[in-house]
């Protein structure tokens, strides 16, 4: 079966920009009739669904790319490690954000008893701004690694499984 732009969009919950600019970046690539419009068939709806899981996971469009490419090889030893790297990179770096997350959903919940009230708020002021601070430094490592790693350009050898 075959579907246009815009039932593609409908069933995917994508955008049509955002299905064009994946077939711009070659994500995907629907076949064109003589219209020159966009058709997309089971496979790209597959590859479109794969994509959406990823970027939920916070998969960059390069680590995406590889992992597309991946999926479309036939499956070898090299293509297994390769994907394998990059799963258990993203499966740790994901473990670190839930946790990060976590925290911020306890302090949160104890924000909530301690601003009932103006005065709530003021005597807490310090216990709530050390809760932040605390969980700035939990997250301010990985943000100034990922910054280091992208200065250093290791980020985009990684993304390009150079450095896997």
């Amino acid at each position: 079966m075959e579907w246009t732009i815009k039932q593609t969009a409908q069933h995917t919950g994508l955008s049509a920009d955002t299905l064009r600019y994946y077939d711009k970046e070659g994500l995907v690539s629907p076949k064109r009739h003589q219209n020159g419009y966009r058709y997309y068939d089971d496979a790209d709806i597959t590859s479109l669904k794969n994509i959406a899981v990823m970027k939920y996971a916070h998969f960059s469009l390069a680590e995406i790319k590889g992992m597309e490419e991946l999926f479309r090889q036939e499956p070898s030893a090299e293509c297994n490690a390769i994907g394998r790297r990059v799963m258990t990179a993203k499966i740790a770096a994901l473990n670190q954000s839930i946790g990060n997350y976590q925290n911020i959903v306890s302090l949160m919940e104890e924000l909530l008893t301690m601003v009932d009230s103006a005065d709530a708020y003021r005597c807490n002021k310090e216990k709530i701004n050390g809760f932040i601070g605390q969980i700035f430094e939990d997250i301010a490592p990985a943000a100034k690694s990922r910054r280091n790693l992208l200065a250093s350009g290791t980020l985009d050898r990684i993304e390009r499984n150079e450095v896997l």
